[in-house]
């Protein structure tokens, strides 16, 4: 997903405020669409979540994530 696109998703939830979340991508990860164990949690998410194309996920990366409807996308690492 092009960080266009996402722009355009949460433009058009209308006044719904975008919520975020941070988590990090667990140390097993090695390819696709990452888990995500998200702060406060014990265990890593079942689901795995899209990320934007400037972001290449690694694992142990501290992420940011967007809630976009009824998902959350991953936004990127934060350093």
């Amino acid at each position: 997903m092009r960080a266009e696109e996402l722009l355009e998703i949460i433009k058009d939830q209308g006044s719904n405020s975008p919520v975020f979340l941070l988590g990090m991508i667990p140390s097993g990860y090695t390819t696709g669409r990452p888990t995500v164990k998200f702060d406060g949690e014990s265990t890593a998410s079942t689901r795995t979540y899209p990320y934007l194309s400037s972001y290449s996920p690694a694992s142990n990366d501290r992420v940011l994530l967007a809630v976009v409807g009824h998902g959350a996308v991953i936004i990127g690492k934060i350093i």
